[in-house]
């Protein structure tokens, strides 16, 4: 089989790791991955933020907690419940964050961002390292805590968080998922 299409089809979404760090080579590599990814009129307008220190990863955690519950009007009530417990780990304690924001204005920004990620994610399966989307941040990077962790991050002000992922070694061994009969050829 391919080697590409062999990684595309092994790849699963990864949410129990092991406690150790990624090693810098691998998360760069993994980043000038995200880098290559097609983008709308070639603009390359993304800021890829990678967090690997603990305090901030728990800080990120605390402040996605508080403002899903500030603004509830935006998350089913599940994901309202689970922002009620304290302890809650919406990292699943991954030890590397990845945030992608791109231009507000840019109506390529969503597209460019996920194609971005998607390269992450495949890049971080070929080096033996799990990843799993968090859809969190786009639905809160312009609320005014999150915003504030933001531009603590060097997440520029003309920016929104349009998607992130976990990185680490994975703890779980997860099976190819069936696929739903989504193709339609039309000859």
């Amino acid at each position: 089989m391919n080697k590409v299409l062999e990684n595309l089809l092994t790849r699963r979404s990864i949410r129990k790791y092991q406690p150790k760090q990624i090693k810098v080579e691998e998360l760069e590599t993994i980043l000038l991955a995200g880098s290559y990814a097609p983008s709308g009129m070639g603009m390359q307008s993304w800021k890829f933020t990678a967090i690997q220190n603990e305090l901030i990863l728990k800080e990120v955690n605390q402040t996605i907690r508080l403002a899903i519950l500030n603004n509830q009007n935006r998350y089913t009530q599940s994901l309202i419940e689970k922002a009620a417990d304290e302890k809650i780990n919406f990292l699943y304690d991954a030890p590397t964050y990845v945030l992608v924001s791109n231009l507000k204005e840019n109506s390529n920004s969503m597209a460019d961002s996920a194609l971005a990620l998607g390269n992450m994610m495949l890049q971080a399966h070929a080096l033996g390292i799990g990843s799993c989307w968090l859809n969190q941040l786009p639905r809160l990077s312009d609320t005014a805590e999150m915003r504030e962790l933001l531009t603590k991050l060097g997440i520029p002000e003309n920016h929104l968080v349009y998607g992130s992922i976990i990185l680490g070694y994975p703890d779980e061994v997860k099976e190819a998922a069936k696929r739903k009969d989504v193709i339609n050829i039309i000859w």
